[in-house]
């Protein structure tokens, strides 16, 4: 009789379990460098192996705005999310998500670089020839949210060495990898953001095209991109979503799958910590703006640096906490 209690309770157990897995579902946030299409293409296999793996339905949220994805995590639309380092930032300094894996490359980096690319049909080798005559050339820049496309050249490139790029181009237009590809290729604009994991890309997929523009401009090293996901799913789910992508990649073919996302190897496991660099240079490009803006007063700036000051304090804290934890 005892026995048979104990089998009827491992089995309730059981049904009830595969029931509370039934009801989770997970949202993927992704961002979409080249196309929607594209990108779901590349990232449903994974995704279909997240499922199996942990039990639970999942669905991809696809968008080439990096808003969207971020007010897909705050409003639980959306429960785990590839984002650049710099919207990964404002989904961790808005409290509701977490990261918990670092993109790893298959040379086995934990980095990329941000570039600019000109037309290789034009004159332009380095970007002191684009710097030495302001006003005449146009410039294809990236989404602010963008961290290869934006900010660290706005920080590396133009505020290290007192540029406004404003002034120093004809024009500015703005866009995603992509487009800003786009735009040299049809000759749109004279110079554009880039990044090394798009030309890696290209090198495999579109030698040809990749042929068609240089590199005039390298920045330093840039983490890999983190994956987080929201601090309210289920521990138990959690774990499941960790353990999943920190060992896939182990298999052969997972590695293809990687490889063709974004010339992967796999995933590490990572914190909030692995933001600390972007954290610091969002602060500089901040408090820059601030000193260079004519319509503040003295004591309004004064303010203002106070505020961006005291926020980047707490934030620098909370990602120096999880490294320790």
């Amino acid at each position: 009789m005892f026995k048979k209690i104990v089998t009827l309770v491992l089995l309730l157990s059981s049904m009830f379990m595969s029931l509370v897995h039934a009801a989770e579902k997970i949202t993927v946030g992704l961002i979409a460098t080249t196309s929607i299409e594209d990108t779901r293409k590349r990232w449903q296999p994974l995704l279909d192996d997240l499922a199996k793996s942990t039990g639970t339905e999942v669905t991809a949220a696809i968008s080439s705005n990096y808003s969207d994805i971020v007010a897909g995590l705050k409003e639980n639309k959306i429960q785990i999310a590839w984002l650049s380092s710099k919207v990964a930032l404002d989904a961790v300094e808005d409290g509701k998500a977490t990261v918990f894996a670092q993109m790893v490359k298959s040379d086995g980096s934990r980095g990329y670089n941000s570039v600019i690319i000109a037309s290789s049909k034009s004159a332009l080798t380095s970007f002191d020839q684009v710097s030495a005559k302001p006003g005449v050339y146009i410039f294809a820049d990236g989404d602010k949210k963008s961290t290869s496309g934006y900010l660290v050249p706005a920080y590396y490139l133009f505020s290290k060495n007192k540029i406004d790029p404003a002034k120093l181009f004809k024009k500015v237009i703005i866009g995603n990898h992509q487009a800003n590809f786009s735009s040299i290729l049809r000759g749109e604009a004279d110079v554009a953001t880039f990044n090394s994991e798009e030309m890696d890309r290209l090198k495999k997929e579109a030698p040809d095209q990749l042929s068609k523009v240089r590199v005039i401009w390298t920045s330093p090293l840039i983490p890999n991109d983190p994956i987080l996901y929201r601090k309210d799913m289920s521990p138990a789910l959690k774990t499941r979503v960790e353990d999943f992508f920190v060992n896939y990649g182990k298999q052969k073919q997972a590695q293809a799958v990687l490889k063709d996302i974004l010339n992967l190897s796999g995933f590490q496991r990572s914190t909030d910590a692995q933001l600390k660099p972007i954290a610091d240079l969002t602060l500089f490009s901040l408090l820059r703006d601030n000193l260079n803006n004519p319509s503040l007063t003295d004591a309004q700036k004064q303010k203002k640096f106070d505020e961006v000051s005291a926020r980047f304090g707490k934030l620098s804290f909370v990602l120096e906490a999880s490294r320790i934890k």
